[in-house]
């Protein structure tokens, strides 16, 4: 009887590398045959829909097509709409008034439309933010894997990396968390294929079965990476137990 492939290596263009998984059960092995659990150098971010682009939350609110220039005095005039929209709504606002990436990571986690993308510089912890939602119209999951050199050597004027550092938003300590901010209206992987370097890979799009969701969240529940751990709050606790029901023996 034939052996079914631990992964299929689908495709490669111009610096993206399409991999499909048979199972959640190899993801582990395709980190080390690839060396990623050697490098700090690529960062993580799991999507629950395949079909999905790679792109933040304001380019769903920008249907036409932009020049540089117009996307960024949209982002200006956007941020500055939010800034005057939260005087007086927290503290330590004084901090970050100036600094804009600061603000974006705000408005990030308090359902404002940015030009940040969240990562995580955990391949896992990326894998439980592509299983953990039930809704999905795919066969598959995605876990996306960006070599940073990219966006230092090639990139910088298209994405930006960030660590925020004040402390609004703690969830990101649990997460191992980060941004990588968008300053075109582009998806990640028309970004990565616009590159010159054709031949080096720098972006992964690991596919892995929609099916596969229950063993995922289970066996990440096990390495105690969960909704409890990554969002320490009375949130987290709820989405938690909730999977308690939803999950056999999670």
């Amino acid at each position: 009887m034939a052996r079914t492939p631990r992964w299929n290596f689908d495709k490669f263009k111009d610096g993206v590398q399409t991999v499909t998984l048979s199972s959640w059960k190899y993801f582990h092995d395709f980190l080390k045959d690839q060396n990623l659990l050697e490098k700090r150098t690529y960062i993580y971010r799991g999507q629950s829909d395949s079909s999905w682009a790679v792109q933040p939350s304001i380019h769903r609110g920008l249907r036409k097509v932009l020049s540089k220039a117009s996307y960024e005095n949209i982002l200006e005039e956007h941020l500055d709409t939010f800034k005057y929209s939260i005087r007086g709504r927290i503290k330590g606002l004084k901090e970050i008034i100036n600094d804009e990436n600061e603000l974006w990571t705000l408005g990030q986690h308090h359902g404002l439309r940015t030009p940040l993308l969240d990562f995580s510089a955990s391949p896992y912890v990326a894998s439980y933010f592509a299983f953990q939602a039930k809704e999905n119209s795919s066969k598959f999951r995605t876990i996306w894997m960006l070599a940073a050199v990219v966006i230092e050597e090639e990139i910088d004027d298209q994405l930006e990396m960030y660590h925020p550092l004040s402390d609004i938003t703690p969830r990101l300590i649990s997460q191992d968390g980060l941004f990588v901010k968008f300053n075109v209206k582009k998806d990640l992987k028309t970004i990565i294929e616009s590159t010159e370097q054709k031949t080096n890979i720098f972006l992964y799009e690991v596919k892995i079965p929609e099916k596969d969701r229950s063993s995922c969240l289970k066996s990440l529940n096990r390495m105690n990476i969960n909704h409890k751990s990554l969002f320490p709050d009375l949130l987290g606790a709820s989405i938690y137990a909730n999977l308690h029901l939803e999950i056999d023996k999670y």
